[in-house]
Parts: C-alpha cells; sequence; structure tokens
C-alpha cells in the first residue's frame, strides 16, 4: 500500500495527534489518505531500492501560496518515485525503455517536495531541474531536501527553479526549451484552468527527439472529470497518450475509462486509484 511507504519521523515524546495520525489507515482502511504530512515538519519515504529519504515539507507564507498544496506529499508524487526508482526495489527495465531515467535529462513539473526529481538523480539521471511556482519558501524547501538526500558528487546534476506553467518567455524557459527527454508531473490536473498552461509548457521543455516522454500520475481524489478534461487539453495542444491505465494504492491495475459508474463513481473508492500515463509528442510532428 502506497500509504504505507510513508512515516513520520520518530520522536522520542510523541504527541496524541501524531500517534492518531499515524494510526489513520488502521482505524479507517477503507479511506485511503492521499496526501502526507503537516506543513514545516517532515516525512519520510522508505524507498526500497535508496533507504530511507526523509522529506521536509514546506510551509506557505502567503493563502496564495497555500492554494499551491505543494505543502504536502502526495500519493501520485510517491507512486512515480516508486516507478522510477523500480517497483519492488528492482530497476527500471533498460531494455523498454519505460520508467528509465539513466543519462536523460529531467524535468520535474509542480514538483511540490521534489521526491520524483530528486529520485532521478539517484537513479542517474544526467540532469535533473526540480520545477514549482516562484515561491520562495517552495522552492528553498527544496533546495533542502536535494541538499539533504542527494549525494554530494551528484549535485551537480540537479537544480531547483522556479517556472510558472504556460509562461515559457524568461530566461530558464528560452535556455531549456525542447531540452528534457524526460518531463515529470504528480498530481498536477487538479486545477482545471491551469489545464492549458501545463501541457503548454510540457510540450515547450519536451525534446523533439522521439524518445522524450511526458510521465504524468494523478490520483482521482479531485474527480476523474479533471484527468479526462487534461487529456483532452494535452492531446489538442500536440501530445498523444503512448500507454494508459489505473493502478490502485494496493498494486492492483485496470483499464483507463473516462467515466465509471455512470458518473456516480464512489468517492472512498474513486481515492484509491490513480492514473498512469506515458505521452510523446504526436508522431506527425516527427514525421
Amino acid at each position: 500500500m502506497l500509504g504505507s511507504l510513508i512515516r513520520r519521523p520518530s520522536f522520542s515524546n510523541p504527541e496524541a495527534e501524531d500517534i492518531f495520525s499515524s494510526a489513520l489507515n488502521v482505524i479507517f482502511p477503507e479511506d485511503v489518505t492521499v496526501l502526507h504530512g503537516d506543513p514545516g515538519f517532515s516525512v519520510i519515504y522508505k524507498s526500497k531500492r535508496y533507504g530511507d529519504l526523509e522529506l521536509r515539507l514546506a510551509e506557505p507564507q502567503t493563502e496564495d501560496e497555500r492554494k499551491l498544496f505543494g505543502q504536502y506529499l502526495w500519493n501520485a508524487g510517491v507512486l512515480l518515485a516508486e516507478y522510477i526508482s523500480g517497483l519492488d526495489g528492482e530497476k527500471p527495465s533498460m531494455e523498454s525503455g519505460k520508467w528509465v531515467v539513466k543519462d536523460e535529462k529531467v524535468l520535474e513539473l509542480g514538483a511540490g517536495t521534489g521526491l520524483a526529481g530528486i529520485v532521478s538523480v539517484l537513479a542517474g539521471a544526467g540532469h535533473a531541474v526540480i520545477s514549482d511556482f516562484p515561491a520562495p519558501e517552495l522552492l528553498a524547501n527544496i533546495s533542502v531536501n536535494a541538499k539533504r538526500i542527494i549525494p554530494v558528487q551528484l549535485l551537480e546534476k540537479v537544480a531547483v527553479e522556479g517556472h510558472e506553467w504556460g509562461a515559457v518567455q524568461d530566461e530558464f524557459s528560452s535556455r531549456h526549451a525542447h531540452y528534457f527527454t524526460r518531463v515529470l508531473s504528480a498530481d498536477c490536473l487538479w486545477s482545471s484552468g491551469q489545464h492549458h498552461n501545463l501541457a503548454q509548457s510540457m510540450l515547450h521543455f519536451l525534446s523533439f527527439d522521439a524518445t522524450a516522454r511526458v510521465w504524468v500520475v494523478a490520483g482521482f481524489h479531485t474527480g476523474r472529470a479533471k484527468v479526462a478534461s487534461f487529456l483532452d487539453v494535452a492531446i489538442e495542444a500536440g501530445l498523444e497518450i503512448e500507454e494508459i491505465w489505473e493502478r490502485d494504492v494496493n498494486g492492483g491495475e485496470r483499464e483507463w475509462i473516462q467515466e465509471r459508474g455512470s458518473g456516480s463513481e464512489d468517492v472512498t473508492e474513486r481515492k484509491k486509484w490513480l492514473v498512469v500515463a506515458i505521452l510523446r509528442r504526436k508522431l506527425s510532428r516527427f514525421q
């Protein structure tokens, strides 16, 4: 279960709310926790391949920053990190190329804690940029996590950058146009009003190399319709779906369907599932 991969740091004298929070999955086993941690505190991701990775969560300074929801670790980020590091601790298959980041140029959009980008560096990425909205506290927190987890000899391979989706005229965006061979997005689909901007950023940064891919993982806790809406926008913008499926927090998989239960899907059940999509530029753009 994804939630079992996350724990809070151990304290000698834990407070009652910490004990209660850590036991929620036991008390309410059917109600899946989709986000983890508290702003300003830390959580530990128990990676089978890299050991315990401690991630500090940002503490937003303004209401606008709080509404970005980057101050939590979300299940989608955990699942994407699992794919990149290798499910069950096994390295991704070099033959298939799926989830392989070794020597690739990686960009994480809407990074939050920066987990997927950090794990990409540990997994051998040639260069990684971990980005999120240009809020100082959010970016500083990602930098803290990167420096805490990534070995000193690998820090030269990672950078933290502010990026507002759709705003691609700044210096960073101009220098890295069509540069990245892997673009990562974990739980970035919750705001329908940002779908076009997110798709534009993906296309702007994605390399024209035929093997370049966008990896998208998102939970259904904000509704299946928002995921479907983003995919429609992305396809209209110039991306296409190479593969797509659904995976639950326990590892079960099933086909992606835009609507389940005639639009009346049970909310508790829906929270257990995430969509996993591998996108690429439309093939016609290579011809």
